[in-house]
């Protein structure tokens, strides 16, 4: 027996060290234990809520066992370490002949309510119930037979002192004793009216029993005879057990964590602290040992080395359910759950401190955005978000009840959230406003949400629904899987590709954000929870029954791993490519710890090459089962792939890259990459970009288009290149005037290029312009003002006043046209690309009467008499053709007369003029004429 045990015992440890390897719990169960057996003084079971433990170390470690089915086991009951039976709530019961590996279903009665189940021997067995069931089989648990018994109550406990001599208690306070192990049985009345749960007998005819309300009672008389014992408390006492070795030394337990104890046969009993609070269900001590164990709610486990005097914590769960997980980091994370629950770790959940929220509702997914800020959101329209890393939560207001499920953000301010009745609703400032969105489908439960970037995203929900958006979630369209399953949740594995699981243990995939889905076979027919991908290849899947399947190859094909756990896991998340976790019913909680490869350091190999085939490696530190995965962007690797080696072949000219990471059975490292220039036989360059006229003494741009991998080189008459000299761009300092150039020629990995040249112009700021040349008495008139030009100078000309500049701006002559009298002054300023040069300015008088002395007299016109005494004249008008208008104007240029002109008339009489110098205008279609009238 003790070699098994010991070979039991290398194989526990074989499977947790290659466990560890992989998915590890983290902490404890936390279903509710109700029965616990110990067959020897090492290998014990405990049987609960969903969950049936084995110990082949006396209690030190537990390993979970595979149940028949989902169910609560309500008592369970070993002969030895591979027979025997257990019982759930359903009335059903099981039987095992290999120690819990695998169960079969025997025959037996149905429709029964039972309770409890015990083994007289190894054939013998008895199980009670309610109304007065009591249960018997005589192979073993093969088959069982109902026996006649005469109370209808239920029978709580049944203890047997030897292989015939039995008794059992019941809800009515009543004691019911077998002298042939279980064949019939008699009833005895305690005396005392409280229903009793349990019985124990230290010898054949002392017992104990105890009861609700604090009841103790006890018999040394077989049970003839009852006395009461005061236990002080009202509590309901559930279980007794004394210490075979130690007859006077007892155990009692009961609800809130109640422990009582006596070392004097029962005439005293003081309470123990039992380090819980939960209700103990059930007492066990080792065979041969003073080590008791209690089973009670929330996984708790405590244990007692000295019978009862003292108490050790060794196992204590959370009894609520997790639904969701969200790791920022390697040891970093937070939790949501049932009930309000919210848990944060710091250490990879050594230890989790709890940030609930006072309500009763459960929280359903959780996204964060950093270490430190994110969201959780839950039923009842419930949305909570922190900044501090949980410990301060702002209630948000989303404008519904409806359920949320699932959770996107880009960054703080802005996300969505998706849930029941086709709930879309988006905020943009950190939910304190929200946009609820009209999704077209109220008929659906809507569980999770993921965007590819900013624009595209893809919505999944019940009945095979799959809606996808490209404008940012604020249109959804509906898309078809060609399933009505129930879609769970969904991850990307990089910008177009994702894929989703469902309820129903379909697993679907889209290649083009959403558009378009494809089914996938994982190979195992299990209900799935959720995903999470690492990269493009690598990804995880949870689902019930403990079930967590790996892809490495993008979803085609996948594996099972081991967590030897039989509970619901519901949610996963990844804080880096080596640390994830899973969480699930009952507060389960696991570690995945598979070191993935270090990232590559360096990459070796030319980085400057022309169109060839080229070497590249990494350092190869001969890690066993690691094996490098090779990617080129502009080329294709020929030879070996997969190794540390590799020969590439470049074909795309351009910026190209060559990129590898390292592999194993735990995933993909990061990437490391190595810029390629691949180049081509050089090219003239295209047309030198920069000034043509240009500054001396000053710093131009000149520049070509850049080619990767190229070098350039640039040459100057009359300049110096200050920057840029192998460079596409350079900065040039002009040195000398006149007329220079720039060239510049190329060369790359391949070869020498040919040479592009540009024509420059050097020039200086221009010199003082020559004397202005023009009328310096001008009339009412237009008159061109001119300067010796020179080239490249542009002539910025402007008067003071006195008219305006109608032509020539710019140039070396311009027009003005002159229309106020007065001293007036004209400037030129030479300007060019390098500043402007010293005026040049011509004093101008205009007077109208002066401009009559310029004109050319083309015509017969007189007047008289000149000059006039007495304001009248005689204007005699000949030579001119068509004369359309006669007018007088003083020196001020104002009319004071106008004469009208008749056809064939050459004499025109003019009187009262005032006395002054006068102007006398005549036109006529073609020409205007004046002459002086002096009237003195």
């Amino acid at each position: 027996m003790k070699r098994g045990l010991l070979l039991s015992f290398f194989g526990l440890l074989l499977f947790q060290i290659g466990f560890g390897q992989s998915w590890r719990r983290v902490g404890d169960w936390g279903n509710d234990y109700k029965s616990i057996k110990w067959v020897n003084t090492n290998v014990g079971f405990i049987g609960g809520e969903n969950i049936l433990l084995k110990s082949i170390d006396g209690g030190l470690s537990w390993v979970e066992m595979g149940l028949p089915m989902r169910m609560d086991v309500l008592d369970l009951s070993f002969f030895d370490d591979q027979n025997g039976v257990l019982i759930n709530e359903e009335g059903q019961i099981f039987k095992s002949t290999n120690g819990g590996g695998s169960w079969s279903s025997p025959s037996y009665p149905e429709n029964l309510t039972l309770n409890r189940v015990i083994h007289i021997d190894e054939n013998r067995l008895i199980i009670s119930g309610d109304d007065g069931l009591i249960l018997r089989s005589v192979n073993g648990g093969a088959s069982w037979s109902i026996i006649d018994v005469p109370t209808d109550a239920s029978i709580r406990k049944v203890f047997f002192v030897d292989q015939d001599l039995g008794y059992a208690v019941s809800s009515d306070s009543e004691i019911l004793k077998t002298f042939n192990a279980g064949e019939s049985w008699e009833l005895h009345d305690s005396g005392f009216d409280v229903a009793l749960n349990a019985i124990y007998f230290t010898n054949d005819t002392t017992g104990y029993a105890v009861g609700d309300q604090g009841a103790i009672i006890k018999t040394e008389d077989g049970a003839l005879n009852w006395e009461f014992i005061n236990s002080g408390i009202d509590t309901d006492l559930t279980d007794v057990i004394f210490n075979p070795l130690y007859p006077l030394v007892g155990v009692i337990s009961g609800d809130g964590g109640t422990i009582l104890r006596t070392d004097n046969g029962g005439l005293t009993f003081i309470g123990a602290t039992s380090r819980t609070i939960e209700n103990i269900e059930r007492l066990s001590i080792r065979n041969e040992t003073n080590n008791i164990l209690a089973l009670a709610s929330s996984g708790v486990l405590i244990s007692s080395n000295n019978t009862g005097l003292s108490w050790t914590l060794r196992l204590a769960g959370k009894a609520s359910d997790f639904n969701a997980a969200a790791f920022v980091t390697d040891q970093k994370g937070y939790i949501a759950g049932d009930n309000g629950l919210i848990l944060t770790t710091t250490n990879g959940g050594t230890r989790l401190t709890d940030s609930s929220r006072p309500i009763s509702l459960p929280f359903n997914s959780a996204f964060f955005v950093s270490g430190n800020a994110g969201y959780i959101s839950g039923d009842n329209g419930n949305i909570i978000s922190t900044r501090n890393s949980g410990a301060n939560w702002t209630t948000l207001n989303p404008g519904t009840n409806k359920n949320v499920n699932g959770l996107y953000f880009f960054d703080f301010n802005k996300g969505i959230a998706v849930g029941d009745q086709g709930l879309i609703t988006m905020t943009e400032n950190q939910g304190i406003n929200w946009l609820t969105v009209t999704s077209g489908v109220a008929n659906y439960n809507l569980k999770d949400v993921l965007f590819f970037n900013e624009n595209d995203g893809v919505i999944v929900g019940e009945r095979g629904l799959v809606l996808i958006t490209s404008t940012g979630g604020l249109d959804w369209k509906k898309v078809s899987i060609g399933s009505t399953v129930d879609l769970k949740a969904i991850s990307i594995l990089d910008e177009v590709t994702a894929i989703a699981v469902s309820t129903s243990s379909a697993v679907f995939k889209t290649s083009d954000k959403g558009v378009n889905w494809e089914p996938l076979t994982t190979g195992f027919n299990i209900p799935l929870s959720d995903i999470a991908f690492l990269d493009e290849s690598v990804g995880f899947i949870t689902g019930e029954n403990g079930l967590i399947i790996r892809t490495f190859d993008a979803g085609e094909n996948w594996e099972k791993l081991e967590t030897a756990t039989y509970q619901n896991f519901t949610g996963i998340s990844f804080g880096d490519l080596n640390v994830g976790y899973a969480v699930g019913e009952n507060g389960i909680f696991y570690q995945y710890t598979c070191q993935v490869p270090a990232e590559i350091p360096t990459i070796f190999g030319e980085d400057n090459i022309c169109i060839s085939q080229q070497i590249y490696s990494i350092q190869d530190l001969g890690i066993e089962d690691e094996n490098y995965e090779w990617r080129v962007d502009g080329g294709s690797v020929i030879q070996g792939q997969g190794t540390a080696r590799v020969v590439i072949r470049w074909d795309t000219p351009g910026r190209n890259a060559v990129l590898v990471r390292g592999t194993n059975n735990c995933g993909n490292g990061e990437t490391t990459a190595l810029e390629v220039v691949v180049s081509e036989e050089p090219k003239e360059t295209t047309t030198i970009q920069g000034e043509g006229v240009v500054c001396v003494n000053t710093l131009e741009e000149y520049s070509v288009d850049s080619i990767p991998g190229t070098e350039y080189f640039w040459e100057a008459t009359g300049g110096v290149v200050r920057e840029g000299q192998g460079t596409s761009i350079i900065t040039l300092e002009w040195t000398n005037l006149a007329e220079q150039s720039i060239s510049v020629s190329t060369r790359n990995p391949c070869g020498q290029g040919p040479t592009s040249e540009k024509a420059i112009r050097v020039i200086t700021i221009p010199d003082q312009p020559s004397a202005i040349q023009g009328s310096v008495k001008v009339g009412f008139q237009e008159t061109d003002y001119a300067i010796t030009g020179v080239q490249d100078i542009n002539y910025q000309w402007s008067i003071t006043g006195g008219g305006e500049i109608i032509s020539g701006q710019g140039s070396s002559t311009v027009r003005v046209n002159w229309t106020t009298p007065g001293d007036h002054v004209v400037e030129v300023t030479p300007v060019n690309a390098c500043n402007q040069g010293s005026s040049r300015m011509l004093s101008v008088n205009v007077n109208l009467i002066t401009s009559i002395e310029e004109e050319v007299a083309d015509a017969n016109i007189e007047v008289f008499p000149s000059p006039s005494f007495d304001g009248d004249v005689h204007v005699s008008v000949e030579g001119i053709a068509g004369l359309e208008y006669i007018g007088v104007y003083n020196a001020m240029g104002l009319k004071i007369k106008e004469v009208p002109t008749k056809v064939g008339q050459f004499v025109y009489f003019i009187n009262g003029l005032p006395k002054g110098l006068h102007v006398l205008v005549l036109r006529s279609r073609t020409k205007e004429y004046k002459r002086k009238i002096l009237v003195l």
